[in-house]
């Protein structure tokens, strides 16, 4: 039997598809930051603002909620990277659990579908001015 070239060679790897989420490293370090924190009942607010900034991100809502019957700290910020912004959701539990940062299409919290709309007009906010 006598196989030609084009029989014997396999096709071309294809790349593997990309993640379903892909973390920057300001949420990764968000994330960190917040973990290593001991915060007092008092001091969600500064600290979730403070940590936002330090990485240079944009705190646009935080609030106080119930989920699952725990309290949570939940905030929106927005990060920019070369690729461009992206609108991101932190989950902190007041219990001390790891605190979460999600990008806001990839949450199930009911301020992630508001997130990137409150951005849009922070920014015609921002124009106006």
């Amino acid at each position: 039997m006598n196989m030609s070239v084009a029989e014997t060679t396999p096709p071309p790897l294809q790349p593997p598809p990309p993640p379903a989420v892909i973390a920057s490293l300001e949420a990764v370090e968000i994330e960190l930051e917040l973990g290593r924190k001991e915060i007092g009942e008092e001091q969600y607010e500064t600290t979730i603002r403070e940590t936002v900034e330090a990485v240079g991100g944009v705190l646009l809502f935080q609030m106080k909620i119930e989920k699952e019957g725990a309290d949570h700290w939940v905030a929106a910020i927005a990060l920019e990277s070369a690729e461009g912004r992206e609108i991101a959701i932190i989950d902190l539990p007041c219990s001390g659990e790891s605190a979460s940062v999600i990008p806001a299409s990839e949450s199930d919290l009911p301020i992630a579908r508001i997130a990137a709309a409150y951005a849009s007009l922070a920014d015609c906010w921002s124009t106006a001015a």
